[in-house]
C-alpha cells in the first residue's frame, strides 16, 4: 500500500477523484442467485441421520479435545 501512496500524492484532487472513480467502476457487484431453502429429506435419501442427545455431544466433544491435548503434551 505504501507504494502506492506514494504514487498518488502528488496527484491533485481531480487527479485522485477519477482514479477512485475508476477504481469503483471497476468493482463490479456479483449477481448473485436465491439460495434454495434447506435440503429436504429426499434430496439425501441414503444421508443417516444420527442424533445425539446434549449429554452425547458433550462426551464426544471432550473426548475430541482430550485427544488433542493428550497429543500436544505427549510431545
Amino acid at each position: 500500500m505504501s507504494y502506492y501512496r506514494e504514487m498518488v500524492k502528488d496527484m491533485d484532487d481531480s487527479q485522485k477523484l477519477e482514479l477512485v472513480s475508476i477504481l469503483i467502476e471497476s468493482v463490479k457487484p456479483i449477481q448473485t442467485r436465491m439460495l434454495p431453502d434447506m435440503p429436504l429429506e429426499e434430496d439425501f435419501p441414503d444421508m443417516d441421520k444420527e442424533l445425539y442427545t446434549p449429554e452425547e455431544a458433550y462426551e464426544l466433544t471432550m473426548k475430541d479435545i482430550k485427544a488433542i491435548y493428550d497429543k500436544e503434551y505427549a510431545l
